[in-house]
């Protein structure tokens, strides 16, 4: 598992590679639940997620003279596709993304124009990958079950304990669980008082589903909004952090991350996608109560929302 300090040394080697993303607050939400309300930032990130923070510290920590003569694969719905094919740009390397049919087209167009060849498939997705890798003795970075993307995702966290010491609750989306593995870590070795609540649709809770079971689990089928939090399976790594550190877990339903991504677009002006507004669900329907004059922070994770989902969520 994971500490602060690998966290600490991801910050140092990424640190020149990312934007360091803005803390803001709303007036009208403080007010409104008696505390006082941040968002981070995160949609402002390179390629417009969390997901760039992993993927160049993984990227780091390899030999790069192997990576330019086999290239790397991964697979993803999106943030984390986007990620890899710019890292992989910005390191001359080749790379290929498989990702679902699912994934929204705009997603798939901006993997291709960061220079990845893309793959769409129906397919197990991990399968895929390893018949590229069996041609091609290409590296996997996997989107979130392990080490070295665990400790660059605990930056952002990272960033919170320094930019808002005085924070005393974190809520964050889950997908299969890299950010918020990386988020515990960062914040209970900081303040282990601070309470980390994570959040999943309800068409998507892998992580609720693997507490339960006491174990990490793959879901059966995928059904929400939240393309980003779609991850097919739960990361073995990210569940023993989650394990150990989580608080609280929290489902929302599709309905209610949509009603919260308009909250936040009028009062905020970020222009969110699903999975970002899903952090914040849980305070606008009743699932949480703050308590007075709290700090707590919610995860803007990212902005990548494609302009078709969009048209069909405003009707």
């Amino acid at each position: 598992m994971i500490n602060s300090n690998d966290i600490n040394k991801a910050l140092r080697v990424i640190g020149s590679n990312i934007h360091r993303t803005p803390i803001s607050t709303s007036s009208f939400l403080s007010e409104k639940y008696n505390s006082n309300i941040y968002f981070k930032q995160e949609l402002f990130q390179k390629t417009g997620s969390f997901k760039i923070r992993g993927v160049l510290n993984k990227i780091s920590n390899l030999n790069i003279k192997d990576l330019k003569k086999n290239g790397i694969v991964s697979m993803s719905s999106g943030n984390h596709a986007q990620a890899v094919a710019y890292g992989a740009k910005i390191n001359q390397i080749s790379s290929t993304v498989v990702m679902p049919k699912y994934s929204t087209k705009s997603k798939i167009e901006a993997t291709k124009n960061y220079g990845a060849n893309v793959i769409v498939t129906d397919d197990n997705l991990l399968e895929k990958v390893k018949e590229i890798q069996e041609k091609t003795n290409a590296y996997f970075i996997h989107p979130f079950d392990d080490d070295f993307v665990i400790a660059g995702q605990g930056t952002l966290g990272m960033e919170i304990t320094k930019d808002l010491p005085q924070v005393d609750h974190v809520f964050t989306g889950i997908g299969g669980g890299g950010l918020i593995s990386g988020i515990c870590v960062a914040l209970k070795e900081f303040n282990p008082k601070i309470k980390i609540i994570g959040v999943e649709p309800k068409g998507a809770n892998g992580m609720e589903q693997s507490l339960k079971k006491g174990k990490a689990i793959t879901l059966k089928s995928i059904n929400t909004i939240a393309d980003g939090l779609s991850a097919p399976f739960i990361g073995e790594r990210n569940y023993e952090i989650v394990n150990k550190y989580l608080d609280e877990l929290i489902t929302v339903s599709d309905k209610e991350i949509i009603e919260t991504m308009w909250l936040i677009f009028e009062r905020t002006k970020l222009f969110i996608e699903p999975s970002s507004a899903a952090s914040l669900a849980p305070i606008i329907f009743n699932k949480f109560k703050l308590p007075k004059n709290s700090n707590p922070i919610f995860i803007l994770c990212g902005g990548n929302i494609d302009k078709n989902k969009l048209l069909e969520i405003s009707k």
